[in-house]
């Protein structure tokens, strides 16, 4: 039986299984695995220091972000303490990823189904994306960290099944040179 069972291997979910089996907890860490976030990937210098990222993970440092509005107004936002680093998330994931695993998580590649209580404990149920055969983990306590839509929260947070979304886009492209209009030290953001 795991103390935490972390239903999402992000950022948060990967830090937190990290963080829980560093403090002794036995802790398991099921990810989807295989897709690309577009969105985390700025990470201020703070969390840069207190999370141990390390800089080939750091793949630019911003110093301003420029909002440009379907209507093409842009604002510019000046970022505090110098500079924000961007992160790969394809990268930046499986690096956290692994490196739970590497402080002690068990990690479990699939796709999360349901919660099932009975007396034996909580059971985590999932499909398991090599085999694509059901499994369980039974654990204490559930975290989930999969995403603002959450799939834990659809089944068990009341409302949970309602909450907004927006798509997003993302595209990573070599910065030009700098222009009267583009600086490459800013990140645009684009709502269209």
């Amino acid at each position: 039986m795991y103390d935490v069972v972390v239903i999402g291997g992000g950022p948060s979910g990967s830090t937190a299984a990290e963080e829980l089996v560093r403090s002794g907890h036995k802790v398991a860490l099921l990810d989807r695995d295989g897709r690309i976030k577009p969105c985390g990937g700025a990470v201020p210098p703070r969390l840069i220091s207190d999370f141990n990222i390390p800089d080939e993970q750091v793949v630019a440092r911003i110093n301003t972000a420029r909002m440009i509005s379907p209507t093409q107004r842009q604002v510019d936002i000046p970022i505090e303490n110098g500079y924000v680093g961007m992160v790969d998330r394809e990268h930046f994931d499986e690096y956290l990823r692994v490196r739970a695993a590497e402080a002690g998580a068990d990690r479990y590649t699939g796709t999360f189904t349901k919660i099932e209580r009975d007396t034996d404990g909580t059971h985590v149920l999932y499909r398991d994306k090599a085999s694509g055969e059901k499994k369980r983990l039974t654990t204490k306590l559930i975290i989930g960290a999969d995403g603002a839509r959450s799939n834990v929260a659809k089944a068990e947070v009341p409302g949970g099944d309602k909450i907004p979304y927006v798509i997003a886009y993302h595209e990573i492209i070599e910065a030009p040179d700098a222009t009267a209009t583009y600086d490459p030290k800013r990140c645009d953001v684009i709502y269209d």
